[in-house]
C-alpha cells in the first residue's frame, strides 16, 4: 500500500511538473490554419488567353563582366503550351551566337493586372513580359551568369509576336 501512495504521488508531482514548465498544455482555441496547395483566384479574374506559338523581333542582349558588351541575339520561338488561369507553361526555342540550338522550359505567372507576367526559364533566367497589345508583348530577360551565358551576366530585350492560327 505505501508503494502504491508513493507511486501515486510520484505521478502527480511528474505531472505538475510538466504542466508548470509548459511541456503540456489544453490545445488553445486559435488554431494555426491549414496549409493549402493550391491558389485561391477571385471568380473575377480575366487572364488573356496566351497559348500559341510567339516568334521574336527586335532582339537586343548584352554581356556584362568587366564591361558590358553587345550580343548579337537571332530570333527567339516560345511556345506557351498551356494556360490555366494566371500559370502558363511551354518552352523557349534560340540558337545562341556561338553554339546549338537549345530548347528551354518555360513557366510564367501573370501579374493581378493581367497586363503583364514574369517568367522563369529552365537555366533559371527572369524574363518580364508586357503586353503592348492583344497579340504583342515585350520582353526584358536577365541571367545573374552561368553556363548559358559563359559565365557572364546578361540582359536580353525584344518583342514577341503571337503567330496566328497557332494554338
Amino acid at each position: 500500500m505505501r508503494v502504491c501512495r508513493s507511486v501515486i504521488c510520484i505521478a502527480i508531482l511528474l505531472v505538475i511538473s510538466l504542466l508548470s514548465a509548459g511541456c503540456i498544455s489544453a490545445p488553445e482555441s486559435s488554431a494555426v490554419p491549414a496549409v493549402t496547395t493550391g491558389m485561391e483566384l477571385p471568380a473575377s479574374m480575366n487572364y488573356p488567353d496566351i497559348t500559341g506559338t510567339w516568334k521574336s523581333s527586335g532582339e537586343a542582349g548584352w554581356n556584362l563582366n568587366t564591361t558590358i558588351q553587345d550580343v548579337t541575339v537571332g530570333e527567339n520561338t516560345w511556345v506557351f503550351a498551356s494556360q490555366q488561369g494566371p500559370v502558363v507553361k511551354g518552352f523557349k526555342l534560340f540558337r545562341q551566337p556561338y553554339g546549338p540550338d537549345v530548347n528551354q522550359t518555360v513557366l510564367g505567372i501573370f501579374d493581378p493586372d493581367g497586363k503583364s507576367l514574369t517568367i522563369i526559364d529552365q537555366p533559371g533566367g527572369w524574363a518580364k513580359a508586357t503586353f503592348t497589345g492583344p497579340d504583342t508583348m515585350f520582353v526584358v530577360l536577365t541571367y545573374a551568369s552561368g553556363k548559358d551565358t559563359g559565365g557572364n551576366s546578361f540582359a536580353l530585350t525584344m518583342m514577341l509576336h503571337r503567330v496566328k492560327g497557332t494554338v
